[in-house]
């Protein structure tokens, strides 16, 4: 994968794996059933990588109806331009989110009230996933147990895994690129400013003696700080890290078992 490949999949990479416990399935009418994500646990990911909402990211309402459908159904819709900042650029995407305003169950019809509420956070949730947001949800990956148990062992290792393994990158190198040059980033770094954060938290992995200590590092308010100061392939390289480190510990525990 060349270059600008990768720094156009940089968005995609950072945010398409989904942390299962903000996950539920569901059920509809007509045997259909799915995987939803939390919104509020999106709006979260989207901050980390954009900045604030208002800020980095955000959403205008272009414009709302309240569509009749059959008998006395009324559906909900609404239209929304969700932008974000990238590279000192703007993006922008316009999607559609819909919810039953007026419908009938079992016990006869019934009105929701908080239609506008849910239109909203289902566009606002479609216009995400076009950059990536959940990608492994939407891709169907979660309808795949084997899938579902990797996952699964990855919670259980202590640290969630932010590629699928077949993407993830063998060294520090293969993530800058060809020459290995990092460039300076949105924190302002140099080269030099980043390898010795990257140093500093690769030699602090490879030290934890058990998964309690890789939990407690990459739960620390220091190691969160240093992350959120780096390139999204950097910040990517130090998780796979310390996943990596995560599974030995677990491994050789096995093994003394």
């Amino acid at each position: 994968m060349s270059t600008k490949q990768q720094d156009n999949l940089a968005i995609w990479d950072a945010v398409e794996t989904t942390d299962m416990k903000y996950t539920k399935q569901f059920n509809r009418g007509g045997g259909f059933k799915g995987t939803s994500i939390n919104a509020t646990y999106s709006a979260k990911k989207a901050t980390q990588v954009f900045g604030p909402l208002g800020i980095g990211w955000g959403w205008n309402v272009i414009d709302e109806k309240y569509q009749p459908g059959q008998d006395k159904d009324i559906v909900h819709v609404v239209r929304i331009k969700l932008w974000y900042e990238w590279n000192g650029k703007r993006g922008e995407i316009e999607h559609f989110g819909q919810t039953q305003f007026v419908g009938k169950n079992k016990n006869g019809y019934y009105t929701d009230e908080e239609a506008p509420k849910k239109s909203l956070t289902d566009a606002i949730s479609k216009g995400l996933s076009l950059l990536g947001f959940g990608a492994d949800v939407h891709l169907g990956l979660y309808d795949d147990n084997r899938y579902i148990n990797d996952r699964k062992a990855d919670m259980r290792d202590g640290v969630d895994a932010f590629n699928n393994d077949n993407e993830r990158r063998s060294d520090r190198n293969d993530d800058r690129g060809p020459s290995g040059d990092h460039q300076k980033d949105d924190g302002g770094l140099t080269a030099e400013e980043a390898d010795a954060i990257l140093d500093k938290w690769e030699k602090a992995i490879a030290g934890c003696k058990n998964n309690a200590e890789v939990l407690t590092l990459v739960g620390s308010d220091d190691f969160k700080d240093d992350l959120a100061k780096l390139h999204v392939d950097d910040e990517k390289f130090l998780r796979q890290k310390a996943n990596a480190r995560s599974k030995e510990l677990k491994a050789a525990k096995d093994k003394a078992a």
